[in-house]
Formats: structure tokens, sequence, C-alpha cells
């Protein structure tokens, strides 16, 4: 037996932001003071430093849970199955659904019980849950997937990564040019064709890099201090992934038996094109 990806989906957002839509933008420091240098010197910057030109935005009327269905009936329809099939809807997300204005969370009910919902599957044996595990859920979720397959627990699972994270940012702050929505889908399943999943590597760092993402306030001290967004130490989450990305991915090829030779393509999630 194999355990495969069997169909995949998509939803990529038709607004883009471009760079040059935040020239307007008033950045401030994390103490609240001004920037030395005009909103074209900050773009431009961000754009040596990182490589981004442009970004996607959800339509107003559409939340995390909506880009996560429509990914989802995609990839339902690439692995040509049928719904009432399926076993587990794992979603991997971190900030619910938050509609656009707005700064409140929603995650209940869960976002998979919501997309489950909208594709009027009845079945009660598909077991709809979320998970919040940062950046890599997606692959957690694919690998929790893969555990239930082994174990006997389930033949066919639909993952799916959705966010909107475009809603929990610091419009003061120049990391907010780095965050955009979207959502990706997937069919896990069973098969006895060859090859599929060989391997996998996981691991949490928390010692130190616990707080390296976090909610905090906005750069601008005028606004509400109660209402938090999303805060990173970019440097340090940069320099973390140089070093641990590569041994994570050395260490699952040494599990594998697969040559680094051996390998076509190589996939990996960095906001920083370096």
């Amino acid at each position: 037996m194999a355990i495969k990806i069997t169909g995949t989906g998509s939803f990529i957002p038709k607004s883009i932001e471009r760079n040059e839509d935040f020239h307007n933008h008033k950045f401030l420091n994390a103490d609240g003071s001004g920037i030395d240098y005009p909103n074209e010197v900050i773009v431009e910057k961000f754009k040596a430093i990182t490589g981004i030109v442009e970004r996607r935005y959800a339509d107003e009327q559409l939340t995390s849970s909506d880009l996560g269905f429509l990914a989802a009936q995609k990839a339902i329809d690439d692995a040509d199955i049928d719904m009432e099939t399926i076993d587990y809807i794992i979603c991997a997300h971190n900030f619910g659904d938050v509609r656009h204005n707005t700064t409140q969370s929603d995650i209940l009910p869960c976002l998979a019980s919501r997309i489950k919902h909208r594709l009027r599957i009845k079945s009660p044996k598909c077991v709809a849950y979320d998970i919040l595990f940062g950046c890599p859920g997606w692959v957690e979720g694919v690998i929790q997937a893969q555990a239930y397959i082994k174990a006997g627990m389930a033949k066919r699972c639909l993952v799916i990564g959705s966010e909107t994270l475009s809603r929990v940012v610091d419009k003061h702050d120049r990391d907010s040019m780095i965050y955009s929505d979207g959502a990706g889908a997937s069919i896990i399943e069973s098969t006895d064709d060859e090859g599929g999943i060989i391997t996998h590597e996981t691991a949490s760092f928390t010692y130190d890099e616990a707080y390296y993402l976090f909610f905090g306030k906005s750069n601008n001290k005028d606004l509400d201090t109660d209402t938090r967004y999303i805060k990173m130490h970019g440097r340090k989450i940069y320099e973390f992934a140089l070093t641990n990305v590569a041994q994570a991915m050395k260490d699952c090829l040494d599990k594998s038996g697969i040559d680094i030779s051996e390998v076509k393509k190589v996939l990996i999630h960095q906001a920083n094109e370096k």
C-alpha cells in the first residue's frame, strides 16, 4: 500500500496589491517614531531584501473558510472522488475567519466544519477539525492524514491550508508588506500504486524561538492598545531558517534513503527569495 496525494486545488485571490500601493502608507518604527526615509525608499529596500513585488488579497466578502472551501472543491474534482468517502477534513490556519475591516477572529464552528458544511457532505463519519501549526500547518495536516491511513483509521483525507493574513497586519509596520491571502487543498489516500509519501521530518523549536512570531500592538500608538496584530522578529526567523530548515531537509532525505542527486525539485516556504 502507498499513501499518495491524488488531487490538489488552490484558490489565489484576483486582487493584486503591488509594492507601489504602499507609497501612501504611514510606516512607523516599533516605538511609534517616524521613519527618516520616504516610502518609496522603504518599499524599494523591502523589494531588494525579499524579492516581493506584489501580493494577493481576498475579496471583501470572502473569509478564510470560503477560500478553503473553493480550494477543497478543486482538489475533490481533481481527484475525481465521491465526497462522502472522505474520512477526515483537516484545516490548517492560525487566525480563523476574520471579516474585512474587523479585527476579531471567528473559529466557532471550526473552519473545517464550515468547509464540510459548504461542501454539503452528509456523512457524520467524516470528521472535521482544525490545527493551529503556524506556517507549516498544511504539511503537518498531511502528516496527520498519513498517520490515520497507516493506522487503518482512514482511507481518504482532505487536507486544507487557508489564511487571510492581510486582515491581521499592522498597516503601520513595514512587515505588513510580506503577508497575503490564499488557500490550498489536497486529497491524501491509500492506493495500490507504487511511490507516494516516503517519509517526513518535523521539529518544533520553542526554547528560545517561541516568540519569533507573536501578536503585538500597532506601531501607531494612537490606535486602540487592546487590538493586536501579527508581528515578527524577521532577522531571527531568517537566520533560523537558513540553519534549521536545511538541516530538517537533510534529516528527511537521510531517513528516506534517497540521495540529494536524485531530487528533481525542492519546494520551500519562505517569504525571502534568498
